[in-house]
């Protein structure tokens, strides 16, 4: 027992950083999840504004991909406790604010906000937790906020559907949504660090000042992972807006019904997670990345071909386990090759190009779900089964393309003063 006791302390002094910021990340993905992908859907249908899903929805992501880079950069500068909790709070008003609209142009007002808020979030968080660990512990940190963030998508499905389901009324998930973004600015101002050690030692080391021209850097210095970031959740982006419905319309599923079906994925990343991050850290980022969108793409395959619910759940098992394999380690890859003084800057390009793909992707599945059936080599998809087989052609795009491009023996630099590796895009 004694021993035991001796390894908790031992870790909790270890990691104590790291599980702060997981707490966080798991609140304010919970929160985001439920505004977006529970709250929002059957609200709009509620309020006449179900055709218009995918353009609110988009402006979220448009805004949150335009500002991620500038606001990873003012994160360096000012540290990453402020953007946290500035962020929570401002998605905690609007959260209120959509209860009050009724009318578009008023939410895409408040849709405007929720995208900087986002912006300052999950670029700041990302670095944040890239600081905390070593570098060699750092695919086990990202794993680690990865289940989190994947546990905030799970449980937001039930805790949301619960909430409208139980009271009756499509504003109860939004309130929920409200008090849930005040808590996470709560625990992030007393939780979250100003700035990582090694953040403080290479300031103290460096003098040299912020320059503006450090936000090109992501495109001058990782256009491939810009490529992949763009194809991976433009794949993604498809589904955001549809989810919901498909699950709905296709299978007759409630908002609670719908909410159970999604916890599998959540046990299936816990249960990945439990190796993951070791197994990334100790045989190599490069070869989980493949390993993860590999299975990704072969989960949303499934999916496409799927009409039965227990095939349906199989193929969110693999896209779960498949995304679990391959973030964390991707993230602490773009981590490995960023100077600390400019790693918030270069994941928020990353970010940028993220957000840019799932704009475009959310768009257009909004329209495909409802427009546009397909036929191919004999083979009829319905208009509801269309995004998810582009989704799977995308997916498996990126797949060849991480086999080019993501390489273990990549010893780029960005930001530092020691010769860059520059890269050459077939």
């Amino acid at each position: 027992m004694s021993k035991l006791i001796a390894r908790l302390k031992y870790s909790y002094t270890t990691y104590h950083t790291l599980i702060y910021l997981s707490i966080v990340s798991f609140l304010g993905e919970l929160s985001y999840a439920m505004l977006n992908q529970s709250a929002l859907p059957p609200y709009l249908e509620q309020i006449g504004l179900k055709a218009k899903a995918g353009v609110i929805i988009g402006v979220f992501l448009v805004v949150e991909a335009i500002f991620k880079s500038p606001m990873g950069s003012l994160g360096d500068r000012l540290g990453r406790r402020p953007l946290i909790v500035g962020g929570a709070l401002i998605s905690c008003v609007t959260a209120l604010g959509v209860t009050l609209i009724h009318w578009i142009w008023g939410l895409v007002a408040l849709r405007t906000l929720d995208g900087i808020a986002a912006a300052a979030i999950w670029p700041t968080m990302i670095a944040a937790v890239s600081g905390s660990v070593p570098a060699e512990k750092r695919t086990m940190a990202m794993n680690a906020m990865t289940l989190t963030y994947m546990a905030g998508i799970s449980l937001s499905m039930l805790l949301g559907g619960l909430a409208n389901d139980i009271t009756g009324s499509k504003l109860a998930s939004f309130y929920l949504v409200s008090v849930l973004f005040f808590i996470t600015a709560l625990v992030a101002f007393f939780l979250t660090p100003h700035r990582s050690k090694e953040e403080m030692e290479v300031l103290h080391e460096e003098k040299e000042a912020f320059k503006l021209s450090d936000i090109l850097m992501g495109i001058k210095n990782i256009p491939d992972m810009m490529i992949l970031a763009f194809l991976t959740f433009f794949a993604i982006g498809l589904l955001i807006p549809i989810i919901k419905y498909f699950a709905m319309d296709e299978f007759k599923l409630s908002e609670t019904e719908f909410g159970v079906l999604v916890l599998p994925i959540a046990l299936a990343a816990a249960v990945t997670s439990i190796f993951s991050g070791k197994l990334g850290d100790r045989w190599g980022k490069a070869k989980s990345v493949r390993l993860g969108i590999g299975i990704a793409a072969l989960g949303m395959w499934l999916v496409t071909f799927s009409h039965q619910s227990w095939k349906l759940l199989l193929a969110a098992v693999l896209l779960g386990v498949g995304f679990v394999l391959a973030m964390p380690a991707w993230l602490a890859f773009v981590a490995d090759i960023s100077a600390p003084r400019i790693r918030g800057t270069i994941i928020g390009a990353l970010g940028t190009a993220q957000g840019i793909g799932a704009v475009i992707g959310t768009v257009l599945g909004s329209y495909l779900y409802t427009k546009v059936p397909f036929s191919t080599l004999g083979i009829h998809f319905s208009s509801h089964y269309t995004p998810f087989l582009i989704s799977a052609l995308a997916l498996t795009l990126s797949f060849g393309l991480v086999m080019v491009f993501v390489k273990e023996d990549d010893h780029r630099c960005i930001g530092s003063e020691k010769p860059a590796m520059r890269i050459s895009l077939p």
